[in-house]
């Protein structure tokens, strides 16, 4: 089966999560782009945007000037909670939960509402398989009695898998937290054991959130149960020609490929691909930077690219601007059950921004 993934390098700014409209006609122009880069033949498609393209929208959404215009996340969080203490009191005592935790708690449905209807939006637009990036949401609910309401007050960095007609088909919470801004928002870890993959058109496809993405223990709990496409929605705060912290003999972008999910991605049993969303940009001082990427697992794939290019099928041109990665690649198709061939499958790539190679 021929499909093709689609990796959105969405640009955020602050005009882009300030109302609902611009939400949705940001993240709908940017699926218009990515189509038109992808063949026409008819083969199944994984459009995939990055982490924490929601996050800033939860704070943003309809808020005055002075939040729009705050220098960081934290400062815009702070004005919020003295708006809206009221608000934030109430999620609070109701859900027991932490004030931090009760900020988003007090804008979850508009916000989330936002999102789910923008990218449903994206599906049935585009006819793809939509993997939604990520927000700090609740889990937020549509009941036909109850409408829209928060169900659990707990609160997780969280992913929305769309099938083509815009319903939704499963999530995923973030497992591991990063030290800095997420341990300090109030969120909750998502459980490894509830991570399963998501059943499309392309077949099984799994979602490791960023630092996710790193763990072995998450890649092969999505490997052990068969997903074949593992899409990382990224969003890194982090220049990407700096030394990295962990080892300075390597850049960011160095280690994201030598050290990351390309890494951790091969010689698994049924993952054959991988997507990189990433998120750049700058909104309320959040200052994310990346290049975007389409992985290959090279034990399964034989191919030039996934030898000569170690694994990487196609790479965004820098860290900075918007760009689509497309990827046209061959999978089993849904329902079989393939093990670790012989000789594997072939892929190509094509589309607006991959140069292919390896340099980060």
């Amino acid at each position: 089966m021929r499909a093709h993934l689609v990796a959105v390098q969405a640009r955020l700014e602050i005009r882009h999560v300030a109302t609902a409209p611009a939400f949705r006609a940001w993240v709908v122009g940017l699926a218009d782009r990515a189509m038109e880069a992808v063949p026409a033949d008819g083969g199944p498609v994984l459009l995939a945007y990055p982490e924490a393209i929601a996050l800033p929208l939860a704070l943003a959404l309809d808020a005055p000037g002075e939040v729009l215009g705050a220098t960081d996340l934290a400062r815009a969080a702070w004005q919020l909670v003295r708006r809206e203490w009221p608000l934030v009191l109430r999620e609070a005592v109701r859900h027991r939960r932490p004030p931090a935790a009760a900020l988003w708690l007090a804008r979850a449905v508009p916000a989330y509402r936002a999102y789910a209807e923008a990218f449903a939006e994206v599906a049935r637009r585009s006819g793809a398989t939509v993997v939604a990036g990520s927000g700090f949401f609740p889990t937020v609910a549509y009941e036909a009695a109850r409408g829209w309401h928060v169900a659990d007050g707990r609160v997780f960095n969280r992913s929305t898998v769309f099938s083509p007609t815009g319903r939704v088909l499963g999530g995923s919470a973030k497992v591991y937290l990063t030290a800095g801004a997420e341990s300090r928002a109030g969120l909750t870890r998502g459980r490894l054991e509830d991570l399963r993959p998501v059943h499309t058109a392309l077949g099984p496809v799994g979602v490791a959130i960023c630092l996710d993405g790193w763990f072995d223990s998450v890649v092969a709990a999505l490997d052990g149960q068969g997903a074949r496409v593992l899409v990382q929605p990224s969003a890194n705060d982090a220049d990407w020609g700096r030394p990295w912290p962990p080892d300075p003999r390597l850049s960011e972008g160095e280690a994201w490929l030598a050290k990351g999910l390309r890494n951790v991605l091969q010689r698994r049993s049924h993952l054959r691909y991988a997507v990189n969303p990433m998120l750049v940009g700058e909104a309320m001082g959040f200052r994310p930077r990346g290049r975007s990427s389409v992985l290959a697992n090279a034990a399964l794939v034989r191919h030039a690219w996934a030898e000569d290019r170690q694994g990487v099928v196609a790479l965004a041109p820098d860290s900075e601007t918007e760009s689509v990665v497309v990827a046209s690649v061959d999978l089993p198709d849904p329902g079989v059950t393939v093990g670790p061939p012989a000789g594997g499958g072939q892929g190509g790539h094509a589309g607006r921004g991959p140069d292919g190679r390896m340099r980060p």
